[in-house]
């Protein structure tokens, strides 16, 4: 749809629309030849986005709360030491942007996708370990979670056919990923508890 009936659907104007991409608070629209077109995720995250508003956010807390690694890496200066480090070493490089942590600008730079994951690795590595050995570590945990995450996602997508669901891919790619972390966080609790 165009940004004019995008705008009239959510109920707002197309300035504001604007305003919302520039704060980082909705993807930009797709392009179809030269005209911008809006699709059910952009409906998805703007109604998320009015829900949250709703409740009293202001929308940088929205915006931390939809795009914490976007926010993150505004006030870390992390894009910069991942540049040095993975250029340094062209393999590492290549199995990150492989992985998803990394993504290549059009400028050819790298911007971090990953912000909480790279700082996970950074202190999972341990103190006296080096960009580099936090950066390996991440992407061989990556490597090896990834054929479960597949699974993980089948499933989640086949409880919501189950439910007679008609959520969009991007909504059950967002349910999956908190699935996995509310069970993730349960899995270390309970290996906690358990003294393992």
């Amino acid at each position: 749809m165009t940004i004019e009936r995008f705008a009239a659907e959510i109920g707002f104007t197309t300035r504001t629309i604007r305003s919302y991409h520039a704060r980082g608070l909705l993807p930009p629209p797709i392009r179809i030849g030269r005209a911008p077109c809006y699709v059910d995720r952009h409906l998805a995250r703007m109604r998320q986005v009015i829900r949250l508003q709703r409740r009293g956010l202001p929308l940088e807390a929205v915006r931390a709360l939809l795009e914490p690694d976007l926010v993150l890496g505004e006030h870390l200066p992390i894009d910069r030491a991942i540049n040095g480090v993975a250029r340094a070493n062209p393999a590492l490089m290549s199995a990150l942007v492989e992985a998803g942590v990394l993504v290549r600008r059009p400028g050819g730079d790298l911007r971090a996708r990953g912000v909480r994951a790279v700082l996970a690795a950074r202190a999972a590595a341990g103190r006296g370990a080096s960009a580099p050995q936090g950066l390996g570590l991440l992407a061989e945990a990556i490597g090896r979670v990834v054929p479960h995450a597949a699974e993980a996602l089948e499933a989640v997508r086949a409880v919501v056919g189950e439910h007679g669901g008609e959520a969009s891919e991007d909504d059950v790619t967002e349910l999956a990923i908190e699935v996995l972390r509310v069970g993730l966080l349960r899995a270390a609790r309970e290996n906690r508890v358990n003294g393992a």
